[in-house]
């Protein structure tokens, strides 16, 4: 059975004094053995666009200096978002996201709330996918807080076995500064969350992101669900 792993970052706070308009949990899927080719491709991409910031290892790709409105207008940001989109597309790779926006929550919520939601959304769908292409699946995050990454990780453990998923029972963490799929997943995902509070500039990289997805029918999740990478939660 082959492996797919699913990378995740998110963007924006549930907590009504943050000023998100909305909560994303966003990233990339691809199959394990192409996972050193993204790493390679991202570190290249970054050499060749930023050659004064030095060895591509050293500095990672942070959302707020490509997405923000000032950075956006440097047409050197926008080629470099481009070709992170080309490099995932021609590695068959998928984005995915899972957005709440705020204005549409019927009562406050907390991160401890919707980190398991959107999770257990982004593993459903996930999970359709590993199924159609006789996968094992993998979920990794960037760290947040301890106690918050033990919580989903247990949620999600919870998810896959009441359900006998093809995911391993947890979600592993990594550091975006040495894991550039993370990195693409903070872009992703900064991305996704701007284009919902409604910032025009980025809506068609944003619909670029989300037509990045499996070109073969996908079958519905293990709810019933028809299949869809870039999901509305709320």
């Amino acid at each position: 059975m082959d492996t797919r792993i699913l990378v995740l970052d998110d963007s924006g706070k549930p907590d009504a004094k943050h000023a998100s308009g909305a909560v994303v949990i966003a990233g990339v899927s691809i199959d394990a053995l192409a996972y050193p080719t993204l790493s390679r491709r991202v570190l290249g991409a970054k050499g060749g666009f930023y050659p004064n910031r030095g060895v591509p290892q050293g500095w990672e790709v942070k959302s707020a200096d490509f997405v923000k409105p000032n950075p956006w207008k440097r047409s050197k940001n926008r080629q470099f978002a481009s070709e992170l989109a080309r490099i995932v597309r021609g590695l068959d790779g998928t984005f995915y996201s899972a957005t709440i926006v705020k204005a549409r929550m019927k009562h406050p919520m907390t991160l401890a709330t919707t980190m398991p939601l959107q999770l257990q959304c982004l593993v459903e769908h996930f999970e359709a996918e590993c199924r159609a292409r006789d996968a094992m699946g993998i979920v990794v995050a960037d760290w947040s807080s301890h106690q918050f990454d033990q919580h989903a990780s247990r949620c999600v453990a919870s998810f896959v076995a009441s359900r006998k998923l093809s995911i391993h029972p947890c979600v592993y963490y990594a550091s975006s500064h040495g894991n550039e799929a993370v990195q693409v997943a903070d872009l992703v995902a900064a991305v996704r969350r701007r284009t919902a509070e409604g910032d025009a500039a980025l809506s068609a990289l944003d619909a670029t992101f989300a037509s990045i997805r499996p070109g073969a029918p996908i079958p519905a999740t293990v709810t019933g669900r028809p299949y869809a990478n870039y999901i509305n939660v709320l």
